[in-house]
């Protein structure tokens, strides 16, 4: 499917927090609007490829940067503490700032906080969950991988230590508060796993350990045998695109 590159709609009504972006449909023939959430560490002009991808598809779309820099406060206003709880902060303000039904697609370990938003909401305006390449079931682990491939520190001690803080800052029961968010879903509430079986950050069996313990929720898998991290759309769109449209096609409502 020929992708014609999408610009912010200019008669956009909507004013969006965090440096939100509104991208119209080239065509648009579904109800709902999907909202980005951009992966650890990544801006949303990254995510320019899924937005053409959406808009082509005939979904308006939205996408913003998660904020959180070394001075802001790592506690929310109701006292949570943790990156985790301060992203599902934001994502949900983005939320209520986009009228009508959603559909969530996120990325890497920020798809805890998509998760988190949407449990919060009781899923009453979220149609449906996309979580590309993540969140991770062993989250230490995937952010050693993330110290030793993507932000590089080779001393092993500091690596470790890097991995563990980072960990901590994101949420000290970060898979117990995932799970319990997952419990709190819908029954029947429908998700997408991608994942890359060649991920060196967050590998398939991590992915697996937070969705599976949850019967209750109809999730489904896109294997990418050959793709890493995030990759999929880029490097292997025509095992990606297709699987992606259906699912959204499933859940969406047409106009």
């Amino acid at each position: 499917m020929a992708v014609e590159t999408a610009k912010p709609s200019l008669s956009s009504p909507l004013e969006l927090s965090f440096g939100g972006e509104f991208f119209a449909a080239k065509d648009k023939t579904f109800q709902e609007t999907v909202v980005l959430v951009p992966f650890f560490g990544g801006r949303k002009h990254q995510l320019r490829r899924h937005c053409e991808m959406l808009s082509a598809m005939g979904f308006d779309n939205v996408v913003f940067d998660l904020k959180f820099d070394v001075d802001d406060k790592i506690f929310t206003a109701e006292n949570k503490f943790g990156l985790k709880h301060i992203w599902a902060d934001q994502i949900e303000k983005i939320l209520s700032e986009i009228p009508g039904q959603k559909i969530l697609y996120a990325f890497s370990n920020p798809s805890a906080s998509a998760i988190e938003a949407t449990a919060r909401r009781g899923a009453s305006d979220i149609a449906g969950l996309i979580c590309d390449s993540g969140p991770s079931g062993r989250l230490q682990k995937s952010m050693m991988n993330y110290f030793r491939v993507e932000k590089p520190v080779r001393f092993l001690p500091l690596r470790f230590a890097a991995s563990w803080i980072s960990a901590f800052i994101w949420n000290p029961q970060f898979v117990a508060a995932v799970h319990k968010d997952l419990d709190q879903l819908p029954a029947g509430f429908e998700i997408l796993s991608i994942r890359g079986w060649k991920d060196p950050l967050i590998p398939v069996d991590q992915i697996d350990m937070i969705f599976e313990p949850h019967a209750h929720l109809h999730w489904s898998k896109l294997s990418l045998p050959k793709a890493g991290h995030l990759n999929g759309l880029k490097d292997f769109r025509d095992e990606y695109l297709p699987p992606v449209q259906r699912f959204l096609s499933k859940i969406a409502t047409p106009l």
